[in-house]
């Protein structure tokens, strides 16, 4: 039997895979409550937090990135608005190649992927894109030939840490690990950290930005302009108090006695707060109301917007979806074109996570190591609208271009109606075949059995060889043109007359002749810079007329014979 190696070459034990490695410890380096003060969020303080996280420490700046998506509302909108649309795209598989083992390999992680333990997981997943990486530890169901995760726990990132060696390496906070080589100050703890087992995490990086893990994290771009928005909303606060209710001024004459003015102080205070002020009769207080410029009164207002849409371009590429401004459904194409392309790399990330991690290892579990594995696709297919989808349909149709109705079906979320279903709509029912006319008894004399009309052709006489290739091709084209004539007047007994069929037939053949000129002239109209270059090229056109003469010439040949078969068939119906 194959034995499975993890990074080490050392097998991997079916123990090891369904015990808890990274889970929170009630004593340690991974409690469930966060320990870690972060205090008030300052320049100097973020720039320190930072830093210790450049050199290997990340612990307090993985609390503060937490700390900042709970502190600002309008960061954590826009951070789960795209985590939430990744999390709800389909997800399919595809297997490596056509061989029937690899379709079983995909038929395997199919189920697995109906399950939705994935797609529970996948807003976890998506917690990579402010905080560099994420992970989540994999619970497997353990069986010979059927090994598969049974559940996917989120880990917070700040039990873990970003190894400062190579950047990238994520190690697990664990006191009985191996001690850190960094060098620890006085008085702090001796932190150790443990390799992770080989199949047992899934580690997502999303960066948002070219470079090292351990650097990211989207939130070390947004947290300066959160900082910058909690400072703006205090000082909006002590505005509002101060501006945003009336002040209350009052005076007392040159004989009150204290008593009074406690009275008018207590008056003043108790009528709407502290924002109240006494003087004698005789003093002039001046107030100035804040007008526009640099004390407008919706100064605060405007840093707080700009600040918010800053951060809506850092995580959404746009502001059309959270911002409200005149013209937005004008831009709201374009707006939306760029979240459709910040959704589509967002899924491509996660099914590469998703396929190397979780895929791979459980077909080589379950089937043993293979050279190639089933791809696990995020993402919606690149289809045509189906306001698109169904003019082409109208258009093409007709032409010849068929199209599976259970494609259809599929493509719009249906099913195929049941014998007893309600049904709306109509199906095309099928014209009865009209039997062939046969001339009259009297016309048919000396004959055994009734004889059939024939279809008029072009000539009772053979063409002669020697005629040139041209009129033996006119010819055919004719004869197939006026049997196509008369097989739809034959299956259509209720449809047009013949001569209007053969009208409808001559415009349709002409239609082809007519649209090579028009592509000529459409090409000069689509190039030309202005209306004298437009003139000139349509001057200049050649455009040969002689494929329309000839379907028209076809066209009234046509309409002369079949005057002449509707004056033989009255003929014959006359006796």
């Amino acid at each position: 039997m194959a034995t499975l190696l993890d990074q080490y070459g050392q097998p991997i034990s079916s123990t090891e895979l369904k015990d808890d490695a990274a889970g929170a410890r009630m004593v340690g380096l991974r409690p469930a409550v966060v320990a870690t003060p972060i205090g008030d969020l300052t320049p100097a303080r973020i720039g320190a937090l930072m830093a210790q996280a450049d050199q290997g420490d990340s612990l307090a700046w993985q609390v503060l990135a937490e700390h900042i998506e709970r502190r600002d509302l309008h960061y954590l909108g826009v951070l789960n608005t795209r985590k939430r649309v990744v999390a709800q795209l389909p997800i399919t598989v595809t297997p490596a190649s056509d061989d029937p083992r690899h379709v079983a390999h995909a038929d395997f992680v199919r189920g697995w992927v109906e399950r939705g333990i994935l797609r529970r997981a996948l807003f976890d997943m998506m917690d990579a894109m402010a905080k560099g990486f994420s992970v989540h530890e994999m619970d497997w169901h353990c069986e010979a030939g059927n090994y598969y995760p049974e559940r996917l726990s989120f880990r917070p990132q700040r039990w873990f840490e970003v190894s400062y060696e190579d950047g990238e390496t994520i190690l697990i906070r664990d006191q009985n690990g191996a001690p850190a080589k960094s060098p620890v100050p006085d008085g702090v703890t001796q932190i150790g950290f443990t390799d992770m087992m080989a199949s047992k995490f899934v580690v997502h990086r999303h960066p948002s930005w070219s470079g090292l893990t351990i650097q990211s994290g989207l939130t070390r771009a947004c947290v300066w302009a959160v900082m910058f928005k909690l400072f703006t909303n205090r000082d909006w606060a002590l505005f509002v108090q101060n501006y945003g209710l009336p002040m209350r001024v009052g005076t007392y004459g040159p004989s009150a006695s204290e008593e009074d003015r406690n009275v008018l102080f207590r008056a003043l205070t108790d009528i709407a707060g502290n924002c109240a002020a006494m003087i004698p009769q005789g003093m002039e207080i001046d107030f100035k109301e804040p007008k526009n410029g640099a004390g407008a009164n919706d100064i605060h207002e405007r840093r707080m917007r700009f600040l918010n849409e800053e951060i809506s371009k850092a995580v959404l590429g746009q502001t059309g979806t959270t911002e409200s401004k005149a013209g937005a459904h004008a831009s709201g194409a374009i707006h939306r074109l760029v979240q459709d392309d910040i959704e589509r790399a967002d899924a491509l990330m996660l099914s590469f996570t998703a396929s190397a991690q979780c895929a791979a290892p459980m077909v080589a579990f379950s089937f043993g190591p293979q050279d190639q594995y089933p791809i696990i696709s995020i993402g919606r297919p690149d289809e045509p609208p189906l306001t698109e989808l169904i003019a082409a349909i109208q258009w093409a149709g007709p032409q010849g271009w068929l199209v599976r109705a259970q494609d259809l079906y599929d493509r719009f979320g249906l099913k195929p109606p049941e014998q007893d279903d309600l049904v709306v709509g109509t199906k095309a029912q099928p014209q009865p075949v009209e039997p062939p006319r046969t001339l009259p008894a009297e016309a048919l004399a000396g004959r055994t059995e009734p004889a059939r009309v024939p279809a008029p052709t072009v000539s009772s006489e053979r063409v002669p060889t020697e005629k040139a290739p041209e009129q033996r091709a006119a010819h055919a084209a004719l004869s197939e043109r006026l049997r196509r004539l008369m097989q739809a007047h034959a299956t259509q007994p209720a449809a047009p007359t013949l001569m209007e069929l053969a009208a409808q037939g001559m415009a349709r053949d002409a239609q082809s002749a007519l649209d090579g000129m028009i592509d000529q002239a459409r090409h000069v109209v689509m190039h030309a810079t202005d209306m004298a270059d437009m003139a000139r090229g349509m001057a200049a056109l050649n455009l040969s007329e002689d494929a329309f003469a000839r379907q028209m010439a076809q066209g009234m040949m046509v309409a002369n014979l079949l005057g002449e078969f509707e004056v033989y068939e009255e003929m014959a119906a006359n006796g």
